[in-house]
């Protein structure tokens, strides 16, 4: 088991689906997840909830005695109503809720989902980009290269997404430079651990 200092409170964005899969594998990543983060003293800041992988990651985190602060909007609240006994802020509309993501977080991972979480993804590497080139104009910011973007890879899931990366590079439409703005791990322990490994740049 992965600890990290008990005196270092730290909050982390899990990025996931709100289906389970068609596997239950899916499930248990998520859940594991969550778990690993309430035995880690890690407040999960996540999108509020309680269905799919989303609601595996919560209860994952609630049924070890974790810290949670979810974000929804009145909309996504009206079909995937909040977890009952949470901390939970309702925002106006989806770019405030990606932003509130990223303004209380000090590190991210995404797990296997649909649009929304690479939405949420591409998200946080467009912000990342512009702020490693201009870092002048937005110093400090939460996305900066002390704040990891962490991909668990489960069954392979992101290898489209680096197919894609790949072609990209290829093409010449980004350069080798973009896969440093993110880290793909193969479990959720080995997220912990890379976690582990920047605490002291990212508290």
């Amino acid at each position: 088991m992965v600890l990290l200092n008990k005196n270092k409170k730290i909050s982390v964005s899990v990025f996931c689906g709100a289906q389970k899969g068609k596997t239950n594998d899916y499930y248990d990543l998520a859940h594991k997840t969550g778990e690993l983060l309430a035995k880690n003293k890690i407040r999960l800041v996540y999108g509020a909830g309680g269905t799919g992988l989303m609601g595996a990651v919560a209860y994952g985190v609630l049924e070890n005695g974790g810290a949670i602060y979810g974000v929804t909007t009145k909309v996504i609240a009206a079909f995937e109503a909040p977890i009952k006994g949470t901390k939970t802020k309702i925002v106006c509309d989806i770019q405030k809720r990606k932003r509130t993501f990223i303004d209380n977080s000090d590190a991210f991972i995404v797990l296997p989902g649909g649009f929304g979480t690479f939405d949420e993804l591409f998200d946080l590497l467009v912000g990342k980009e512009i702020i490693n080139k201009h870092k002048e104009v937005v110093p400090n910011s939460k996305l900066s290269e002390t704040r990891p973007i962490i991909l668990v890879n489960h069954n392979n899931f992101f290898k489209s997404f680096e197919a894609l990366v790949d072609s990209l590079i290829k093409t010449g439409f980004i350069s080798k430079g973009h896969k440093n703005m993110y880290k793909i791990v193969s479990t959720p322990e080995e997220a912990i651990k890379l976690i582990k490994k920047n605490r002291k740049k990212i508290i």
